[in-house]
């Protein structure tokens, strides 16, 4: 089956579960150039699918706000396979809630990074990992969103330091901690808030040099986001279920 979708002198084309797009030719141009955006099956996830992945979402950036939903398609299938592949030592059960008793409220608990006891360790990159995505990949499994605040926060530290002092950015005269914030009832937090903490406080706990198996998937990742990665490494061990 075979779907077009034309916008002013742009097209795509899906075919066989492949997104394709062109630039329409007109009379003063040539042939069109073809981008090709393989996210339309659901194929095994590897290493060098989630490369073809994030060099399609690299050319589609430079068309931007024409093929918002092809965008979105292709960021839940990056996401997909991410996680199937980089999947970091969280529990993986599903969360068993209950139904929703009472009203939707904001519940919030604070955890401080032991940066005094590790000064040199990287605990904010070992929590959010590359572009964000381990910390991500962690507010889908527990519901809650996972803020790192405080001093050392901010990747810029000369913005860090002309933003102390200033409304809104308080939590900078912090020492660092983890904000874990959950909107639902009051009994379904209380189940999301737990394992969130719990998760949480795994990745505050430093692993020995040579022995991180996170930080050995997110380099990983890193270079493949980087397009710098050579498929010549130790791939990602597949997870297990912790019980």
């Amino acid at each position: 089956m075979s779907i077009n979708i034309k916008n002013n002198s742009e097209e795509l084309k899906v075919e066989n579960g492949v997104f394709i797009h062109s630039s329409c030719p007109s009379s003063n141009s040539g042939n069109g150039q073809d981008l090709l955006l393989n996210v339309g099956s659901l194929q095994k996830p590897d290493l060098e699918y989630l490369g073809q992945l994030i060099k399609d979402k690299k050319q589609l950036s430079a068309f931007p706000n024409v093929f918002s939903h092809v965008e979105k398609l292709l960021d839940e299938e990056i996401n997909r396979v991410r996680i199937a592949i980089f999947q970091c030592e969280f529990s993986h059960e599903p969360l068993q809630l209950p139904e929703a008793i009472g009203e939707i409220s904001t519940h919030q608990e604070k955890l401080y990074v032991p940066i005094k006891q590790y000064p040199d360790y990287n605990f904010v990159g070992r929590i959010l990992g590359p572009r964000g995505m381990t910390a991500k990949q962690l507010e889908t499994e527990t519901g809650c969103k996972i803020m790192v605040r405080g001093k050392g926060s901010m990747r810029d530290k000369k913005k860090e330091d002309l933003n102390k002092g200033k409304p809104n950015w308080e939590h900078l005269n912090e020492d660092l901690h983890v904000i874990i914030q959950c909107e639902d009832t009051e009994n379904r937090a209380k189940i999301k808030m737990s394992r969130a903490i719990e998760e949480v406080n795994k990745l505050l706990i430093p692993q020995p040099e040579g022995e991180d198996d996170l930080k050995r998937k997110q380099l990983m990742e890193l270079a493949i986001i980087n397009g710098t990665f050579r498929n010549g490494g130790i791939m990602p061990t597949t997870p297990t279920t912790n019980k």
